[in-house]
């Protein structure tokens, strides 16, 4: 042991020993010192290890969110936020000054807060284990397998011929043939929880290209995580022998059976001992503690300890109701305060000074080469495939972000001296600014929404013979069901004019990482918990029987994130050339006509549908009325009485399309107001609105069911009025969503409104003060009102 001596007058005491591989740094301080402080009045807090390390995770909160609103433009991920914060509070800036590194990063005041963040680690790489849906493999195509392994080799391939390139033109270090490697072999990895976070928050996790890059990351992670074993094996026998090989496969294969066929179903029995009428819950402390058990054995058999909990994590159901809830409860412990630490941590073990090395330049380019090879690889092999070029760009490039598992690959790589420190820095920064660059590039390059945009859109036809009308139905829940079935049958399919109806269930992404859109009868029923799921399909399937072949109904489910749920729907709007989709409102209302639930989740995904479908919209507002209208299916009792209010426009004479099919239901009595100023009728009015209205008269005829009204107002005071002249003897009011702004029936009404994606006259009937249901109808949308993609 060298001699000690005191650190930068602290009570701390620093020299050098020899350790079992490479010299190490000793630190010594007093023992009632080493956690907590006596305080300010004794000595300087910070010589205690509990101060610095909650004064670390303060300070790394602080400047990430100084570093987020700064980097706002360029729209920055978490990751690479919180890594440029740890190099901001590192040796690379603030620690230029040698006071602040002492007191902030003083000798072994760092080790507290990696060992504590690398804890968080571990919690979070087994969340991500659990989200993750091994079915995937298993479904797989054969060009995702094909994408897959290119993906992974040719970064390899491309950064071994790179350096004996270098070598063969100069003289290289040993150290760097002894990197090289490790540095092709990081390059190779497309890790598949880092690409879904990607592709969720660009808001495309259930695009086409999403699924795919899911998919084809998927197959990239499983070929790391069995070429990490066989290196392990292949490294043992090449140091020590050809047994011990054997040995550590054969052992690894019993950890793997163990964690499947004991640890997985004693812990899910465990979770399910719950009594009768309890929610299912998940023992949270016992299955942290099996974790750490896997990770510690992990460790022993020579693997890296996130192997272990990365793999518990794979071997638990994903998805609700347990993956659901144990995702929840782990991500509040390590994903809000742990995982920011670790990859703070990595970025304070950044040092950019060591980038000015000499021998720097020769590993840099090996680097870049290793990320040229894996853009062109996946993109040759994309293109081959038969996928489109504009679509394979964007996907190369998707394949070359990395994140919090690459990261933690450099560190465990670092801690072992397995590379340097300039290689280590290369590596950190490179990744940060690939994946800065990736992100704005694939969301100018990728938009989901233009295949609706390119394609005629579909409205609903003018006849009310002879049309089969596609009508797709979106349900969060159950509650609209009864509403929604007796639209349907309001709408009057027979064998003469039927309808094909596709029910869409739509839940938010919980407990896994991949977006799912599947018919429904396909769907691992773990993996679904839409509410009332199957009540909601043998509703529909009874309707479908009594209709007797004039309906027919599929049902369908998409598992996404409510930022991207649209796609969705208008992917299977589009598929299915649908002619309208009916969506409910993100309000419902209580039996006494008070609002009872507002999802303003809901909310968004309405708006972006109505900005980008293919086809025409009607969002429904359900208030009650007409769910307790049973009979109409019977057609045995009181009409239902429906009202269709006119006031001109695209959207108006959509809605009297639709209510065109309702004229002929017994059970259906409808009336169809015009609304009318004086100007209007002076100046003769729209000519199509005169011509829509002309063509529906003459092909309704004489129908005892239907009336005719036309009202004559000056004002919006008017249209109210009108309105609630009708408001006692009204169930479903259809209406258009837009209008003439500079039109007087509207005036005064657009001062003020709450729901401005229904429109002036469906915002006013949205309020509580109405009784009745509504369909608010909009035509396919004009790309001018198209929202932004991101």
């Amino acid at each position: 042991m060298e001699g000690m001596k005191h650190w930068q007058n602290t009570e701390a005491m620093i020299g050098t020993v020899t350790g079992p591989f490479q010299s190490e740094i000793l630190v010594c301080q007093r023992r009632n010192h080493m956690i907590n402080s006596l305080g300010v009045w004794y000595s300087n807090p910070l010589d205690s290890a509990m101060p610095v390390l909650m004064f670390q995770i303060i300070l790394v909160f602080f400047i990430t969110r100084i570093l987020f609103l700064l980097l706002k433009p360029l729209r920055p991920s978490l990751t690479v936020t919180y890594i440029l914060a740890g190099i901001v509070i590192g040796p690379s800036i603030f620690g230029q000054n040698s006071r602040y590194l002492a007191e902030v990063f003083p000798p072994g005041g760092i080790t507290i807060l990696m060992t504590f963040s690398q804890v968080g680690y571990l919690i979070h790489l087994f969340a991500i284990g659990v989200q993750v849906d091994t079915g995937i493999l298993w479904r797989a195509e054969k060009s995702e397998l094909i994408i897959g392994t290119m993906c992974f080799f040719s970064p390899y391939a491309v950064a071994y011929l790179s350096y004996y390139a270098l070598k063969g033109l100069f003289n290289l270090d040993d150290s760097l043939s002894y990197s090289i490697p490790y540095i092709a072999i990081i390059n190779s990895l497309s890790a598949f929880p880092v690409i879904t976070s990607l592709l969720t928050d660009l808001r495309i996790l259930n695009s086409d290209l999403g699924r795919f890059a899911s998919h084809v990351s998927l197959v990239c992670d499983l070929l790391t995580w069995s070429l990490s074993l066989l290196a392990n094996a292949a490294n043992l026998a090449f140091h020590h022998s050809t047994m011990d090989s054997m040995w550590s496969i054969l052992f690894a294969l019993m950890f793997i059976s163990i964690i499947i066929f004991i640890i997985r179903p004693v812990t899910i029995w465990s979770s399910r001992c719950a009594q009768d009428g309890e929610e299912e819950r998940v023992h949270f402390f016992e299955i942290m503690v099996i974790l750490l058990g896997c990770s510690l054995l992990s460790e022993i058999l020579g693997q890296h300890s996130s192997f272990g909990a990365y793999l518990m994590g794979w071997a638990l159901p994903h998805g609700p109701p347990f993956g659901t809830t144990l995702v929840q409860k782990v991500e509040t412990v390590s994903d809000s305060l742990m995982v920011p630490a670790f990859l703070a941590v990595s970025g304070v073990r950044t040092h950019l000074s060591s980038l000015v090395a000499a021998s720097s330049g020769y590993t840099q380019v090996i680097i870049v080469m290793g990320y040229v090879g894996k853009f062109s690889g996946t993109l040759v092999a994309s293109v081959v495939c038969g996928k489109p070029f504009w679509d394979a760009v964007p996907l190369s490039l998707i394949m070359c972000c990395k994140g919090i598992i690459e990261v933690a690959v450099y560190c465990a790589w670092y801690d072992r001296k397995i590379i340097d420190q300039q290689v280590f820095a290369q590596l950190v920064v490179t990744m940060v600014i690939v994946t800065t660059l990736v992100r704005p590039l694939v969301a100018y390059l990728y938009d989901p929404s233009s295949r609706y945009m390119v394609h005629g859109r579909r409205a609903l036809p003018q006849s009310k013979e002879g049309v089969k009308v596609q009508i797709l139905v979106c349900l969060h829940n159950e509650d609209n069901v009864p509403t929604i079935m007796n639209l349907l049958e309001a709408s009057n399919p027979t064998p003469h004019s039927p309808i094909s109806v596709f029910v869409l269930h739509l839940e938010e992404l919980k407990g896994r990482c991949a977006a799912v859109l599947v018919p429904h009868h396909h769907l691992d029923k773990s993996a679904s918990q839409v509410a009332g799921s199957d009540h909601v399909v043998n509703a529909f399937t009874n309707y479908e029987q009594r209709s007797c072949g004039s309906a027919v109904v599929q049902h369908f489910t998409a598992i996404s994130p409510f930022e991207s749920m649209h796609d969705d729907v208008c992917a299977l709007a589009l598929d299915k050339r649908t002619h309208l989709i009916i969506l409910p409102f993100h309000k419902t209302w209580a039996i006494d006509g008070t609002v009872g639930f507002v999802k303003y989740a809901f909310r968004n995904v309405n708006k972006n549908v109505m900005g980008k479908a293919p086809c025409s919209v009607g969002v429904l507002i359900d208030r009650g009325s007409l769910a307790s209208t049973h009979h109409m299916v019977g057609g045995e009792a009181a009409p239902y009485r429906v009202f269709v209010l006119f006031l001109g426009g695209a959207d108006d004479r959509e809605a009297l399309a639709y209510s065109m099919r309702m004229v002929d239901h017994p059970s259906v009595s409808l009336t169809i107001i015009w609304i009318r100023s004086r100007e209007d009728e002076n100046q003769g009015g729209s000519q199509l609105d005169k011509e829509a209205m002309g063509d529906f008269r003459a092909k309704v005829g004489y129908n005892r069911n239907v009336k005719y009204v036309q009202e004559m107002t000056e004002d919006g005071v008017g249209t109210i009025q009108v309105i609630r002249s009708v408001e006692t003897v009204v169930e479903l009011l259809i209406v258009g969503k837009h209008h003439d702004p500079s039109s007087p029936l509207i005036l005064g009404l657009t001062d003020w409104s709450e729901n401005p994606e229904l429109g002036v006259i469906g915002d006013l009937l949205a309020t509580s003060d109405f009784q009745f249901s509504v369909l608010v109808v909009q035509r396919e949308p004009t790309a001018a009102t198209s929202l932004p993609f991101y």
